[in-house]
Formats: structure tokens, C-alpha cells, sequence
């Protein structure tokens, strides 16, 4: 019986959050402050009375259309970057006409994930500085919704935390200190933000940039289209369960919702909630192909972090807003090559190697062993932004994305490892390569020699005279010693014969 009820109740909250006002109204992704998409066909709509005309105005544009089923929608043609413009929404009814003289034209982004893509700016290392000079940056700017509701039905464009902002923040009041950590100020994200800075400065500030923010402490299979879930076998039967294992209660309240505004790309920090999840590996690649259907476009780009190294959660830190159940928590307790953020990592690097047009951020290096909510987002954002130049601007020569490593060949006593994203050869820290493991027949693992010539890598271990596995930085928090000219680090991996 509470099961139905529940049921109803649910039914019923997301009835209303979906349904339109019989009146004219406009989703909360247009308002002042707005960034619209450059250089591609622009749909605005609303809703309103059926029958009744409706009249949309930016720059040399002028169309018109009639409201249909309580809803419309017109496409603009493609803008160039600039701004700001002023917007004009002119009904028939006079008294009902809109109009936003803040509206800027540039690059749209996405970003979604969990606590540490939520995490915000002021708890990040070197925060203060970056505060206080968000002025030089007045072309960043912000939607933000499901930061202070996360687990609700609530939709992303009626929500009454959805708005779009410049960042104007007052930095004494910005860096206060606050009663407890479960207060979370406002301003944006801290990766959303450095990521952001750092293609300002990359662009000039020539290219205004919209950051959407949307994000929860959900499973990665509650971003996931019903359908899409339906569709994979693998996670068919994680349908129906409640919060917090519930599936595409977030995408339907926040994602689908979106999906008509134009965007650049996605960027998506999530997977500690699903620490120890072998089907991981298929949750990513159904999140990214549903993302896509969403938006009709299978080549949008789609940013992935990696998670960085962490080995258990410290009571002694407090509690956090931000902080998973402590059910999840309880999966990153073992140690060495059980830890539940392996599994996840690997999943993200497979995902990288098997979908095209994703990039990995590869944070291994970035993290502490008893923080899950590590402080250094600053090279997070900056890291990004090095793969959105690469993948999604067109800067090929760029050396952009952590060492990647190809299919290892496994030869009598050794095994070869030649890596991608190594142009000028790989680069060992502390003078001697550390964190390699291979193995027998037996599943054995020992630690490696290993010698490094260019791109490439060479591992023996006197105990298994003929390897059958290999792997590296393969536990929670590992010894990582292997990186590239650019200073990233290679991804962790495992690869049998």
C-alpha cells in the first residue's frame, strides 16, 4: 500500500511540475543574462492560449507563429558571438510582452555530476584570488538549477532556483565563513567556473560562455532516458527502484526539459555513487547515447572526469552537503584493487576508447586519500577545457588528454605498452616508475620493472615468466608516477591477454 501511495504521489508532483500555465509563460532558460548558442538555428518557445499570435525579435530577426495546444516555438537563424542583444517576446496581448536587453551570444555548455561537480568555488584551493578577480570575466555566465533540491521532481525550467547570472559576486561576502559545511553559498560551480575562466582567457574574451548547471546526488542510471534503460540489457532490471538507486528521475526533470536550447557540449563528473558498479560500464555509454537522441545530434561532444585517487571516507571530517548516503560511503572502505572507484575509473576509460567524440579528464593525481571531495578544482576546469580546445575547437596539435594507453602485447617474460597522447615522450616523476602490476596464469598480480623508452612501456617482474595481465594505479588511492610533456597524468587500466 505505501508503495502505491508513493506511486500516486509521485505521479502527481511531476503532472504539476510539467504541466504549462494556461497563460503566457516562458522557461526559466530565458531570462536576462541569457546565453543563446552561436551559429546555429535558435529555437524559443513558450506557452500561452491556444489560437493566439506571438511575435519574436533579436538583432535584424523578425518571426511570428500561433500558439498550438497551449505551446509554441520559433527558430532563429544563426547568430554570430556577440552581445549583448535585446530580446523581445510580443504576444498579441500587449500586457503580456517581454523583454531582456542582457542577452548574449557565444559557446553553451552543460555540466551535470554529482558532489564534486557541485562542489562549490569557495572551498577550492586558491578560491580567494579567483573570487576577487571574476570581474576580468564579465562574459562568464550561469544557469544553475538543482543545486539546493536535488532529489526532487522539480522541472529544470520552472524551478524557482533556475536563473541565468553574470558572476558579480561580493568576494568578502562570497568567502565569509559560513555556520557549517551542509551551507552552500551561491555562485557557480567550481569546475563549471574554472572551466569556463579558462576558455575566457584561451578566447580572449571575445566568446561569451553560458555554463548550465545541473546537477545531484543521484546514480549515474537516474540520468538516463527511460527508454535508453529500457533499451540495455545490462541496466533493464535497475528500473522501478526508489531514490537513491531510482533511474531517469533525472533526466525527465532536468535533462529532457533542456534538450530544445542549443548547446556546444556536455562535461558530466559523476560515478562515486556507483563506486563498485560493474555495470557502470554500461550506464556511461547509455547516458551519453541518451543525452544525444535528446538533443538529435550524435556528435555533440561529451567531457568526462575521470575520479581521482581517494582511498575511505574520514568520520572525522563532518558532514557535508554534499556527502553520498552513508550505504554508498560504506563501498569505499576496502583497500588496494577491491576499492569501488576502480571499477569506475576503468568503465570511463573504456567509454572513452569505445565512443566517439569523448575526451577524458584524467584526475588521478588531483585527489586525497581521506577526502572525497578534493579541494584542487582549478586543474579539474583547466584540464577540460585543454579537451574542449582539442575536441570541440579544433586545435589538433594540442597536447590535450592524459597518456591513453593502447592494447598491450604480451611477449615470453614481458609485456609492451605504447601510449597515446605522449608526443616527446612520457615523463616519470620521482625517477622511477611505480605503480605497475602484472600477472600469470594464477590472476597473481606482482609489482613490475619497468623501463620507459619514448611513448612506450616495458614490464617484467622475475615471479611471472609469462604475463597474461597487466595494470596500473589500480587501487583507490594509487602511486602514480607516469605523465606527459603537458603534465597529465595517464589514465589507470587493466588489459588481459
Amino acid at each position: 500500500m505505501k508503495t502505491l501511495l508513493t506511486f500516486i504521489l509521485m505521479t502527481a508532483i511531476m503532472a504539476v511540475a510539467e504541466s504549462p500555465p494556461c497563460r503566457w509563460w516562458l522557461p526559466g532558460m530565458f531570462s536576462e543574462n541569457m546565453v543563446l548558442q552561436r551559429d546555429v538555428p535558435m529555437p524559443i518557445w513558450g506557452w500561452g492560449p491556444d489560437g493566439e499570435s506571438v511575435t519574436v525579435q533579436i538583432a535584424d530577426q523578425k518571426v511570428s507563429t500561433t500558439v498550438t495546444n497551449g505551446r509554441w516555438q520559433v527558430t532563429l537563424k544563426p547568430l554570430p558571438a556577440g552581445g549583448p542583444h535585446t530580446l523581445l517576446i510580443l504576444p498579441k496581448d500587449e500586457t503580456q510582452i517581454q523583454m531582456f536587453t542582457q542577452v548574449m551570444v557565444g559557446d553553451v555548455w552543460l555540466v551535470c555530476g554529482q558532489s564534486n561537480m557541485l562542489m562549490p568555488l569557495d572551498e577550492t584551493t586558491g578560491a580567494a584570488d579567483v573570487i576577487a578577480t571574476a570581474q576580468q570575466h564579465p562574459g562568464i555566465r550561469v544557469f544553475q538549477t538543482g543545486h539546493r533540491n536535488p532529489h526532487t521532481l522539480t522541472n529544470v525550467l520552472t524551478a524557482p532556483v533556475a536563473f541565468w547570472g553574470a558572476p558579480k559576486w561580493e568576494a568578502a561576502a562570497y568567502l565569509a565563513p559560513r555556520s557549517s559545511k551542509t551551507d552552500i553559498p551561491g555562485g557557480p560551480a567550481a569546475i563549471s567556473y574554472y572551466f569556463a575562466r579558462a576558455l575566457d582567457r584561451h578566447f580572449e574574451g571575445k566568446i561569451p560562455l553560458g555554463m548550465i548547471e545541473v546537477g545531484a546526488i543521484m546514480r549515474g542510471e537516474c540520468w538516463i532516458a527511460d527508454a535508453e534503460i529500457a533499451g540495455t540489457p545490462e541496466l533493464a532490471g535497475l528500473r522501478g527502484k526508489p531514490y537513491p538507486n531510482a533511474t531517469s528521475r533525472c533526466f525527465a526533470a532536468n535533462i529532457a526539459p533542456l534538450a530544445p536550447f542549443p548547446v556546444r557540449g556536455f562535461i558530466y563528473y559523476q560515478g562515486e555513487m556507483n563506486a563498485g558498479d560493474d555495470h557502470y560500464q554500461h550506464t556511461l555509454p547509455a547516458l551519453i547515447r541518451s543525452w544525444r537522441r535528446a538533443w538529435g545530434n550524435d556528435q555533440l561532444p561529451f567531457l568526462i572526469v575521470q575520479l581521482p585517487g581517494f582511498h575511505k571516507h574520514d568520520p572525522a571530517a563532518g558532514a557535508h552537503a554534499l556527502d553520498m548516503p552513508a550505504e554508498f560511503l560504506a563501498k569505499l572502505q576496502q583497500d588496494t584493487a577491491a576499492h569501488g572507484f576502480i571499477v569506475v575509473r576503468e568503465a570511463q576509460r573504456l567509454t572513452r576508447a569505445t565512443v566517439p567524440h569523448t575526451g577524458l579528464a584524467v584526475t588521478i593525481d588531483l585527489g586525497e586519500p581521506f577526502n572525497i571531495h578534493p579541494p584542487r578544482k582549478r586543474e579539474v576546469g583547466e584540464r577540460l577545457a585543454l579537451l574542449a580546445r582539442q575536441l570541440t575547437y579544433g586545435e589538433t596539435n594540442l597536447l590535450a588528454e592524459a597518456p591513453l594507453p593502447k592494447p598491450a602485447k604480451f611477449s615470453g617474460d614481458k609485456v609492451v605498452v605504447q601510449f597515446v597522447n605522449a608526443t616527446g615522450g612520457l615523463v616519470v616523476r620521482d625517477d622511477k616508475p611505480v605503480g605497475f602490476e602484472i600477472a600469470g596464469a594464477n590472476g597473481v598480480f606482482h609489482l613490475a620493472e619497468v623501463t620507459v623508452s619514448g611513448d612506450t612501456v616495458t614490464a617484467r617482474s622475475s615471479g611471472v615468466p609469462q604475463p597474461q595481465a597487466i595494470r596500473y594505479a589500480w587501487a583507490g588511492y594509487p602511486q602514480v608516477s607516469l605523465f606527459n610533456q603537458a603534465g597529465l597524468p595517464a589514465t589507470p587500466f587493466e588489459m588481459r591477454k
